[in-house]
């Protein structure tokens, strides 16, 4: 009963999770890569700031994302603007920022042998991962909201007004994307209990993460059209039969990309009705958005799952 009442009062997880956030806020990986989006969202407002100034009555404009596979009318006020230019940057430093975090979170305590000390306690191995998890997750979720705030910042510095309706739904998105980047960081963590070597788990990740984000979208536009067949003259009824199974294949190629569905998501968030000129109601992104959502916390929860195992049943030796 005291062991019990001991373990309670220590909360072992708790405490592995502090400690990992402290371990990660500090490491060099984590402040390189939050330094780089810093710069390139600033260097993006820079850019576009003119622009959100001079903005007139807010309207419903097309958005093609065609490198994740996304089409979406979205209603355009400047704080969805600003958010939309933040979502291109998230979708590829967010899946690195992820995908660092978790690459060797495992093989670099066994490498170390800290993992034998801590099991030497009174821990358990899936409190230790738990714990892992946890504390990265929240230092992916203060980070973001850090970015959130600064993106308010922005709008305020420029004098630009700002609506509680786009506010609520940015904050939305906001929490979409420590999903996606979550993610990320399931797959870096199943990464480090499949690799014995820090290094090589970590190659591995980030170039998977830059792969799906930047250059899968461009496989896809080689491969899609090879699946469907050969392409047919224009204007012809065989034509159109070729490109709605052209439409087909890419969602098909699309849908195992977690970027393709974070950023179809956030899309449907500030998605717009042309004929009210007006976003479409939350209830309705939901709706459109809610294959999408699921799509991301199973690709959350599976690699998490495989890791928890993996790492349940291993030799730490």
């Amino acid at each position: 009963m005291a062991y019990e009442e001991g373990r309670q009062e220590m909360n072992p997880i708790w405490n592995l999770a502090l400690k990992e956030l402290y371990v990660s806020v500090k490491s060099r990986r984590f402040i390189v890569i939050v330094v780089l989006y810093f710069i390139i969202f600033g260097l993006a407002v820079y850019s576009i700031k003119d622009y959100l100034v001079q903005m007139g009555v807010p309207s419903v404009d097309s958005n093609e994302l065609g490198l994740w596979g996304v089409s979406a009318e979205i209603y355009t006020t400047p704080l969805a603007m600003l958010f939309t230019v933040n979502m291109t940057i998230i979708t590829v430093l967010g899946a690195v920022l992820g995908v660092a975090l978790g690459a060797d979170a495992i093989n670099r305590e066994v490498e170390s042998g800290t993992v034998r000390v801590l099991l030497g306690h009174p821990v358990y191995r899936d409190e230790i991962i738990n714990g892992k998890f946890l504390g990265m997750g929240l230092l992916i979720a203060v980070t973001y909201m850090v970015s959130y705030i600064v993106m308010i910042a922005v709008m305020l510095i420029l004098g630009i007004p700002l609506d509680g309706e786009s506010l609520f739904r940015s904050f939305l998105a906001i929490l979409v994307t420590m999903l996606y980047t979550m993610v990320f960081l399931s797959l870096g963590i199943l990464l480090s209990t499949l690799s014995k070597k820090p290094e090589t788990s970590m190659l591995a990740g980030v170039g998977l993460a830059i792969f799906l984000t930047v250059f899968y979208g461009i496989v896809v536009g080689i491969v899609a059209p090879k699946l469907a067949g050969p392409e047919p003259p224009i204007g012809t009824s065989a034509y159109q039969i070729w490109a709605d199974e052209l439409h087909v294949w890419m969602n098909r190629l699309h849908s195992i990309n977690p970027a393709h569905h974070y950023v179809q998501l956030v899309s449907y968030i500030f998605a717009g009705d042309r004929f009210f000129n007006y976003y479409i109601p939350l209830s309705d992104s939901l709706i459109y958005g809610f294959n999408n959502l699921a799509a991301l916390l199973v690709m959350l929860l599976l690699p998490f799952a495989l890791a928890y195992a993996r790492f349940l049943t291993s030799d730490l030796n």
